[in-house]
């Protein structure tokens, strides 16, 4: 079950009752402590005088046996003391001699004895025994009515707890009124509190009495607060802005236009005072370049006074005016600013090594291109003539020897693989009829010899570069590849084509497929063909489940000379 919130006002009241409460139900216990026993001495001291003066007037009529006279002077004594509640008189051996009792002597009372106090239907009675010249002439018995006789102390306590309960309720609309007035301050400040945690501003009254230290307390408190959040507003808009730029020169113009448009500075300068160009940049400053005394003061190795300066690098600094800050504020600007300059350093060396790399691999993807060329030039030109002119010497001989029909196949069948291995090295359709003639050759052969059925769609309404062709044909050549010693395909489709300025292919099978997981990055054809279209600035995605089926997808751009 969740707890409820009392308010402080609630519980100081509540203090104020349960003081009030205890001291003034002491008081009253007290009271009723000390007058009950005021009461009880009281009552014992009247029905002591009480007997002994009609002990006294009796004592002669008892005597003389006028027992007429001794009721007489009893009903007297009832009628004249309304608290006694009846008087009788007994022998010396125990009889009743006479009462006060109109209706007849009760015979209990003789039953109950000696006992002090007795219950009856008017209320408690106190009894009392008085013996009558030592008791040769009998006890007088008188009870005395104790209500009568505390009476008065009820009403003295009822008046006092009356009393207490309409100083408890003054205390209490005192206590109201004082306790109001003492968290007014407190709902102010909370007031304030709750405006620090919605991000506004709020002023913190500072009451002149002890609140006066949780006051000044809590407004130095709004004051640093509100620093932080501003400080952690700028740093956050100051990271958003250096993480859209890998600019040098635009880090530098973001972290100034920050730090004044937050209005930390009027004026904020980049300053190089090791170079001759000496201001980099400049955000609100209304001195001219020449003139700027942080700059002269930095090219002469001297403090700068008036200015706020802050370090980058070994070239940069940073000259803030008009304004100030902390310096743990400043420094995480500097921080921010240097990594957001390292990550340019870095992207940019990055960004110079792949475009090194990729030169490098240009080059090689080139000069092996011309090496396969050379030769399936040479295959053509040397060895295919060669075995040519073998087998029409083989031909020409007379009488023809036994083994001669099985060296000419043997020639035949050299002189076809030779063709062959010359295609793949460097198929003269390419050079000659294009992309979509080789490509076409390509797949029929390498599927004829698979046994395998093919598709082939080409769709290309402009004439690639030569580079772009050879690019597509190696990949698609090397998809082949794969699909014919690797996937047991009965199917293979190869399509090419324009769409939306790039050119797509993809080289699907129907073969028992693999988990790119394991082979992506250990297969050296997978590798080839990514680097291949990487080089031309597109993509290669392959995708394959066991037992499904490979799809190869390549996309690369169109030369902007080829969309034109």
């Amino acid at each position: 079950m969740p707890r409820r919130n009392v308010s402080l006002r609630t519980k100081l009241l509540g203090i104020v009752a349960v003081t009030f409460a205890i001291v003034g139900g002491g008081l009253w216990l007290s009271a009723y402590v000390i007058l009950s026993d005021q009461a009880n001495h009281a009552l014992d001291a009247r029905i002591e005088g009480l007997s002994k003066s009609l002990a006294g007037e009796l004592t002669d009529y008892v005597l003389m046996n006028d027992l007429y006279t001794v009721r007489r002077i009893l009903k007297r004594a009832q009628r004249q003391h309304p608290d006694l509640a009846y008087a009788y008189l007994l022998s010396p051996g125990g009889s009743l001699l006479t009462h006060t009792f109109d209706g007849g002597f009760p015979n209990t009372l003789l039953e109950l004895g000696q006992r002090e106090r007795i219950a009856s239907e008017a209320g408690t009675v106190r009894q009392r025994q008085v013996k009558l010249l030592g008791g040769q002439a009998g006890s007088l018995w008188l009870g005395v009515y104790e209500n009568v006789a505390l009476n008065g102390v009820r009403r003295t306590l009822a008046n006092l707890a009356l009393a207490l309960l309409l100083g408890g309720l003054a205390a209490a609309l005192v206590a109201g009124r004082m306790t109001k007035a003492f968290l007014a301050p407190v709902r102010g400040m909370v007031a304030a509190v709750e405006s620090l945690e919605n991000g506004k501003r709020a002023r913190v009254p500072v009451p002149n009495d002890e609140l006066g230290v949780l006051g000044r307390a809590l407004e130095r408190f709004s004051e640093t607060a509100r620093r932080r959040s501003l400080e952690l507003r700028t740093l956050n808009l100051l990271g958003q802005r250096l993480n859209k730029t890998l600019d040098p020169q635009e880090m530098l113009r973001a972290t100034l236009n920050t730090l004044v448009e937050t209005r930390w500075f009027s004026c904020a300068e980049a300053l190089s005072p090791a170079t001759e160009r000496g201001s980099l940049l400049r955000v609100g400053c209304k001195v001219p370049p020449s003139e700027c005394p942080a700059l002269r003061q930095l090219q002469l190795g001297r403090p700068v006074e008036g200015f706020q300066t802050l370090g980058i690098n070994d070239e940069v600094v940073l000259a803030l005016s008009g304004g100030t800050a902390s310096e743990a504020f400043l420094a995480a600007v500097a921080d921010y600013l240097r990594n957001g300059l390292e990550r340019a350093r870095v992207h940019e060396h990055i960004r110079e090594k792949e475009l090194e790399r990729r030169r490098l691999l240009q080059a090689v993807l080139r000069a092996q291109e011309e090496e396969r060329g050379r030769i399936a030039k040479d295959l053509h030109d040397q060895v295919g003539q060669s075995l040519t002119a073998l087998r029409l010497g083989l031909e020409a001989l007379e009488p023809a020897p036994p083994t001669l029909h099985a060296l000419k196949h043997l020639v035949e069948t050299t002189l076809s693989d030779v063709r062959r291995i010359g295609r793949e090295l460097r198929p003269a359709a390419l050079d000659e009829l294009g992309l979509e003639a080789a490509l076409k050759r390509m797949v029929q052969e390498m599927t004829d010899f698979a046994e395998i059925e093919s598709d082939v769609f080409v769709h290309c309404s402009h004439p690639l570069p030569p580079e772009l062709e050879t690019v597509l044909y190696r990949v698609a050549q090397e998809a082949l590849t794969n699909v014919v010693r690797h996937a047991r395909a009965r199917h293979v489709s190869v399509l090419l084509k324009e769409h939306n300025r790039h050119v797509q292919l993809v080289v699907e099978d129907d073969g028992i497929g693999f988990d790119p997981r394991r082979v992506g990055e250990s297969s050296s054809g997978l590798i080839g063909m990514r680097e291949r279209i990487e080089l031309a600035g597109g993509e290669l995605v392959v995708e394959s489940t066991e037992g499904k089926g490979t799809s190869v997808y390549a996309r690369v751009p169109l030369p902007a000379e080829v969309r034109a």
